[in-house]
């Protein structure tokens, strides 16, 4: 490790680990979230309603079960003390699972709901597995904040490649391999989605493997008694800063998902052209990738409070033309431009604000529960996923949609429309209100430029 300035200073090999690591976790989830539910219901049959709220109650096991997995990566570290096989391990089953998921093994949709509901309760232990480590070995990666705040950088830059590969590439992808009918749609869904999940599931392994190989963890506990469950998060509820934070990852989760997580539905009924698909994403891509190198030198010169409110302004603004035009390609570029924007700013603001919570958390009690910190807001983040899924479920069901129908009833073309864009302009209403209070001199300290 190198002393520069003020700060350690990290290779470049591991902050392309944290990357990696990113790339595969998002890789993972965009997939899913961008084709699960299409998959489900215009492939297996299944009703937009019921498949929604069994999802939904996937999702909600998901987040009950991070604390517990959390408790036990802080608890039960290697005999190094790092926490790095324990995703490793679990990215081959993750994998597996996820390739089953795409299978479509039963022709009755009862059954292949069922089977999909029992593997998608599978799969959320072993994502946990494979996502909790790496966000608390984020912030032990160096106790300086120079160093975290590069490392978020990196994280979340993997998290734009991630979350749009799993469109932008992965889209035109099961369109080659399934090939395309006179109406543009995916005339072999069956052999697409699962080649897709084969590719994504290989690419999950080789870049945990990367990342295992290139990063390790250099902030130990002072105190290495282990921590309750119980009392590790009444020792985190107890800090309002968390309490707010909290929040806040439930607001992002909404807007992230609500903007992105049902662009599939956007351009084939809305747009009437699926593959624009490709087009949204790349543009929500590329505006996150362009914005994160400014992202720090916004933090530092607004602070986290500002930057947030600015974030919120800027996603409020690009939804009002998107509910004006909705039909036209404006309206979708302005969303997805502004999302990748805003959620880079988000992102990068609220890991920051994580990483001051556990050190906070060290010097008044004495131990580190970094994975518990990540992994509590983690349940906020799924909770507020599953809200927007079972809402958008529901309205399909009520709206009367119909997958096997080229052209949706009008009433489902609003509903898309609602929760692409009013949902999203409260959401951010409520991200401007419980923006928090801001601590000057941790934000220039980690967001002071090399050497200063």
């Amino acid at each position: 490790m190198k002393e520069k300035g003020k700060g350690t200073i990290l290779g470049l090999a591991e902050r392309l680990g944290y990357a990696a690591i990113s790339i595969a976790d998002n890789l993972r989830s965009s997939y899913l979230n961008t084709f699960m539910l299409f998959f489900c219901t215009n492939v297996l049959g299944c009703r937009p309603g019921i498949l929604a709220t069994l999802m939904s109650i996937c999702t909600v096991w998901d987040a009950i079960n991070d604390p517990m997995i959390a408790s036990y990566a802080d608890n039960h570290p290697n005999r190094n003390g790092d926490r790095s096989r324990q995703y490793l391990f679990a990215s081959i089953p993750a994998g597996i699972v996820l390739v089953l998921l795409f299978s479509h093994l039963f022709q009755n949709p009862t059954a292949s709901l069922i089977f999909v509901f029992a593997l998608y309760l599978l799969l959320s232990v072993f994502s946990t597995f494979h996502r909790l480590p790496f966000y608390a070995m984020m912030i032990l990666v160096s106790p300086e904040e120079e160093d975290r705040l590069s490392v978020s950088k990196f994280h979340f830059f993997g998290t734009a490649i991630g979350v749009a590969l799993g469109s932008v590439v992965m889209w035109p992808l099961v369109r080659l391999v399934g090939g395309v009918d006179a109406a543009g749609n995916v005339a072999n869904p069956d052999k697409g989605f699962f080649t897709g999940a084969v590719i994504v599931a290989a690419v999950i392994i080789v870049l945990s493997l990367y990342h295992y190989f290139t990063t390790k963890e250099r902030v130990r506990p002072q105190n290495v008694e282990k921590t309750p469950i119980l009392q590790a998060i009444k020792i985190l509820f107890k800090k309002a800063k968390f309490r707010r934070n909290v929040i806040l990852d439930f607001l992002r989760s909404t807007i992230i998902t609500a903007t992105t997580g049902y662009g599939l539905y956007y351009s084939t009924y809305v747009l009437g052209k699926p593959g624009m698909l490709t087009l949204l994403s790349a543009v929500y891509l590329f505006s996150s990738m362009l914005f994160l190198p400014f992202v720090s030198r916004i933090i530092r010169k607004l602070g986290i409070r500002k930057s947030l409110i600015l974030s919120a302004i800027i996603l409020i603004a690009a939804e009002l033309v998107f509910v004006i035009m909705p039909k036209t390609l404006i309206g979708g570029i302005s969303v997805v431009l502004a999302c990748g924007i805003s959620t880079s700013l988000i992102n990068v603001a609220l890991s920051l604000n994580r990483a001051h919570i556990a050190d906070e958390v060290e010097k008044a009690e004495g131990r580190r529960v970094d994975s518990m910190v990540s992994n509590v807001n983690g349940f906020a983040v799924k909770c507020g996923a599953s809200l927007v899924g079972l809402l958008f479920g529901w309205i399909l069901e009520f709206t009367h949609y119909d997958g096997s129908l080229s052209v949706q009833p009008d009433s489902a073309i609003k509903g898309i429309i609602f929760i692409m864009g009013w949902m999203v302009i409260i959401c951010c209403a409520g991200l401007i209100l419980a923006a928090p209070k801001d601590e000057p001199a941790k934000i220039a300290e980690a967001t002071a430029p090399e050497g200063e």
